[in-house]
């Protein structure tokens, strides 16, 4: 990978002198398995592969901005779902559940990108 890999050298009419259009165009040229149309589509994912992803690096694995949980649950609430218990501190002594932070929402919601399963609108196959 090279700057010039997603950038234009001399520049181009798409935002940040992008070689496509768009950040998904430019991301999806090489990773094409994400770039859809799926049954089930995770809007963040259409929107704009960015609103997860850090181009540029990350020490988080597959480049995210922050590791799950914690980054599912800058858009989703933890509460009500089967990995959090229904009580107003969490676990004994106000701790989240270790199943949530140990494996994190990948753990069962693997096709988080979008899934094509007629039963996977919660990206799970």
């Amino acid at each position: 990978m090279a700057c010039t890999s997603c950038h234009a050298a001399h520049g181009s009419s798409a935002p940040a002198s992008l070689k496509k259009a768009s950040v998904n165009e430019t991301c999806t040229d090489c990773h094409a398995e994400y770039r859809g149309p799926f049954l089930w589509e995770h809007q963040p994912v259409t929107e704009d592969c960015a609103n997860c992803h850090d181009a540029h690096g990350s020490t988080q694995p597959a480049m995210l901005k922050t590791r799950a949980p914690f980054l599912c649950q800058q858009c989703h609430e933890e509460q009500g779902h089967p990995s959090v218990p229904n009580t107003p501190l969490g676990l004994a002594g106000g701790t989240p559940n270790s199943t949530l932070l140990l494996g994190g929402c990948l753990n069962c919601h693997s096709q988080i990108h979008g899934s094509n399963d007629p039963s996977g609108r919660a990206f799970m196959r």
